[in-house]
This record gives structure tokens, C-alpha cells and sequence, in this order.
């Protein structure tokens, strides 16, 4: 794994280079059809390395887990760094690592060693190698993660976030640019109502606008839009982002976010694969585990799940209980907490027993579990305010703590394949066991210790204030 390391650190030193010689990357250049050049491009060399793999060692090397995961323990490395430090669109270097070029070129890496790993399996497939149940589950995450990736990054230009504040009696064409700037709209928007419902102490349950929606192209629609339930109309989804908090109830404005992302379907194709393989492959072990389980492991097995599953129903209800705030009112809310308690309580377990002797596959299960959360998390973002990631101090240590055990999956699948330094009585490793223990205090920065974070401190969505 030598060589990884020594070529994540020399993209990384390349990218300084960069840093400093054509300043960050300007991602408003990759605007269409620059965005679709690229990609065809990109995938015109992943297929001409395919093709050079028996002549070109480099590239048969990155379809290996010994290229895969310094590549990963370093883009693990350059995410903490950009989970402790507070991100602001016009700031420079770790202060927005989105535009960094050492942060972006690993992650193209990544994207690289996805890509040819992708075609390695689809090659084992045809050649009738290997094994359905696990073919199909890696297939699907590999290939769900590489679509996600690439479009969601290459069409990120494309999307067009504005703000549009709207009057009762007042149809309004123009809307806000996050620059500032005033942009003349393809729809017009009259408040007709605005509608705020509370809670005994004054703080918001439902704050909605009754609209009448009117098009260039001749439609007049008359909707509500209400927090969790957007409106869409001629490629614009619009959702309800504020009011005038000092009138409340009274207010006379409502202010809209309208937002366009024509790459979000491919988008989600990518992340509904993703949630496929991530069923598929708990099925598969599940599968694998108790058909040779006798009765007292089973009887084992049990007790976990049901240990599991009362400490992740005790703190869901411990948040259900609570009064809750508009934005965590929806179908989301319930499967996205329990799902990603269950897995953080699969997880603490894992590492108990990682004390005496291996816990790979409940780690497995456990990922599995942490990645449907994860998703859920990302497909509700878009149904609550516009995004399915915005790097949020939240959503980077949620990827810090995802990528941090998929380093030790791979390491392990490695480790067991290769028959690198384990102890033989049950596989356990110690640099194994070390790797679970820090994944685990990731963990928990992304549960709670987040909270007492600077870079966190009013920048994050996740604290659902009544605007938002």
C-alpha cells in the first residue's frame, strides 16, 4: 500500500501546486456543455486504461483494495480537516475545500479507481466468475457510488438556486442569485396567504403559503407549498424557505427557494442503486451467517438485534417526544433516526466483540444499515430545502464517519484474501481492531460531538431554525 499513499501524497502536492499557481477551481466553468465534455471524456480514458491493463501495471493496480484505501484514508484525512474548519463560499484554501484542488483530485482518484473496478467486475460477470449474491451487491455500490459522484460533482454548475420573496397582491418574476445578482424568472409567484400554525410556546409546527403560480407559457396554478412539500413547475421545484419572523403569523411576505437541477435524476439513480446494494449485501450476510448458525448462535444473534433495536427505538422516541420543528416533520424523519441509531448501536457492539475475536460481519451489516441512513438523509435534504448534499459541518462528518469504515472493510477483505497479520483463531487483527476503535470516535463527533464544534456554530442546517 506504499505506492497508494505515495501517490495520494503527490496529488495532494500537485494540487498545491495548482492552489497556488491557477488559484481554486472555479466550478461555474464546468457549466453545460463543458460538464458533458468532460464526462465523455473521463470515460474515454477510463476505457482506454481498461483496455491498457495488461501493458500499463498502474492501471491494473488501481482496480485493487491496496490502491483503493490509502486513496480513501486520505480523502478521510482531507474531510476532517474540512469538518474543522468552518466553510464559507469565498474563502480560501481549508476554508473551502469544496474549490481546493488537493481535496478535489482525490476525489477524482476515487472516482478513477471506482470507475476501473466497476469494469473489472462487470468483466468477471460475463466470464461467469465469481458469485451472484456478491456480485450484485457490489455492482450496485460501486456503480450507484460512481454515478452519484460524477454527476452530482460535474453538474453542480448546471443547478440554479434562487431566492424569491413574495407579497400578498404582488406577482413576482424576480429572484436573488446566491451572488446577489437579479434574475428574471421563467414564472411569476403571487402570495395569496401565508399560513403559520404554533405550538403552546409560540415556536413555529407549520408555516406554508397558499401561491398562484403563473408561466410564460400560459399555465395559472394555484398550489400550497408548505416545508417537506415542494411544488414543482417547468423544471423549478419551489420550496417554502422563510417568512417575516418579526410579524409571524402576521407576516406579509413568504420567501420561496426555486431551484433547477437538470443532472438530479441521474443523481438518484445513483443513490437508489446505492440503496439497493446496501439491502442486498445485509441480506447476503445475513444469509451466509444464520443458515450455518447453530441454535445457540442464533439464539446470540438475536439477543443483539433486539439489544439493537430497543437502544435505537429508546432514542428515536427520546426525539419523537419533542416538539417538532417544520422541517423534521415528514415521512422522512422516522426511518432516516432509527435507521442510522440502529446502525451507530450495531456498530458500539461490533467494537466489544472486536475485543475478543472478529466482528466483520456485523460491521458489514452495520455499514450497510449507516449507508441507507445516510441516503435516506440525502433524499429527505431534497425534499426539505432543494439539496441532497451541501457539505453541511453534519453531512461531512456523516461521509467522514462512512468512509472511515469502508477503509476497514476493504482493509479486512484484503487482509483475508492476501493473509496479511491476523491472529488465525477467528481473523482478528490488531490494526483492525484500532481502525474500528477510531471509526468509532468518528462516529461519535458525527452524532453529537458535532455540537461543540466552532466550525459548526450556525452554519449548519441541522439546527433547524424556523427559517429553514
Amino acid at each position: 500500500m506504499k505506492e497508494g499513499f505515495l501517490i495520494g501524497g503527490g496529488l495532494i502536492f500537485a494540487g498545491l501546486a495548482l492552489q497556488l499557481s491557477v488559484g481554486p477551481v472555479v466550478w461555474d466553468a464546468f457549466a453545460w456543455p463543458v460538464n458533458g465534455i468532460v464526462l465523455a471524456g473521463f470515460m474515454v480514458m477510463l476505457t482506454s486504461m481498461v483496455y491498457l491493463r495488461k501493458k500499463v501495471y498502474a492501471f491494473q493496480w488501481m482496480t485493487t483494495n491496496t490502491a483503493a484505501i490509502p486513496a480513501m484514508v486520505w480523502a478521510v484525512v482531507l474531510t476532517i480537516i474540512m469538518g474543522l474548519t468552518r466553510q464559507q463560499v469565498n474563502g480560501t484554501w481549508l476554508n473551502n475545500m469544496l474549490s481546493f484542488w488537493p481535496f478535489v483530485l482525490i476525489y477524482v482518484y476515487i472516482a478513477v479507481i471506482l470507475g476501473l473496478t466497476i469494469h473489472r467486475r462487470l468483466r468477471q460477470i460475463f466470464k461467469g466468475q465469481g458469485s451472484i449474491k456478491r456480485d450484485v451487491p457490489f455492482f450496485l455500490n460501486h456503480l450507484g457510488l460512481f454515478l452519484a459522484l460524477t454527476t452530482a460533482t460535474l453538474g453542480c454548475a448546471d443547478m440554479q438556486r434562487v431566492k424569491m420573496i413574495t407579497a400578498i397582491g404582488e406577482p413576482e418574476w424576480r429572484a436573488m442569485e446566491q451572488s446577489g445578482a437579479i434574475k428574471e424568472m421563467p414564472i411569476a409567484i403571487e402570495l395569496k396567504k401565508f399560513i403559520m400554525e404554533t405550538y403552546d410556546d409560540g415556536s413555529p409546527k407549520r408555516f406554508a403559503s397558499e401561491i398562484q403560480i403563473l408561466t410564460k407559457t400560459g399555465k395559472n396554478i394555484e398550489t400550497t407549498i408548505d416545508v417537506n412539500k415542494p411544488c414543482e413547475v417547468d423544471g423549478w421545484k419551489i420550496y417554502q424557505y422563510g417568512y417575516d419572523t418579526q410579524r409571524g403569523a402576521q407576516s406579509q411576505i413568504s420567501i420561496l427557494e426555486l431551484v433547477s437541477d437538470p443532472w438530479l435524476p441521474w443523481v438518484y439513480a445513483g443513490i437508489y442503486m446505492m440503496l439497493a446494494g446496501a439491502v442486498l449485501m445485509t441480506l447476503e450476510v445475513l444469509w451466509r451467517r444464520l443458515r450455518k448458525a447453530t441454535k445457540k448462535q442464533l439464539g446470540w444473534y438475536l439477543y443483539f438485534a433486539v439489544l439493537a433495536s430497543l437502544f435505537a427505538y429508546f432514542f428515536f422516541d427520546s426525539y419523537n417526544t419533542k416538539t417538532l420543528v417544520p422541517a423534521l416533520q415528514s415521512p422522512w424523519f422516522a426511518p432516516h433516526v432509527f435507521v442510522y441509531i440502529f446502525a451507530y448501536t450495531l456498530l458500539g457492539i461490533a467494537v466489544v466483540i472486536a475485543w475478543w475475536k472478529s466482528a466483520d460481519d456485523l460491521v458489514y451489516v452495520s455499514l450497510a444499515f449507516l449507508t441507507i441512513g445516510m441516503l435516506f438523509g440525502a433524499l429527505w435534504a431534497k425534499e426539505a430545502w432543494g439539496h441532497y448534499w451541501s457539505w453541511d459541518p453534519k453531512e461531512t462528518w456523516a461521509a467522514i464517519t462512512w468512509l472511515s469504515y469502508l477503509v476497514y472493510v476493504h482493509y479486512r477483505h484484503t487482509s483475508l484474501r492476501n493473509s496479511l497479520p491476523s491472529n488465525k483463531e477467528g481473523g482478528r487483527s490488531r490494526l483492525a481492531f484500532w481502525m474500528l476503535i477510531v471509526s468509532f470516535i468518528l462516529l461519535q463527533m458525527c452524532w453529537w460531538g458535532i455540537n461543540y464544534l466552532p466550525s459548526a456554530q450556525g452554519s449548519s442546517v441541522h439546527t433547524y431554525s424556523t427559517s429553514k
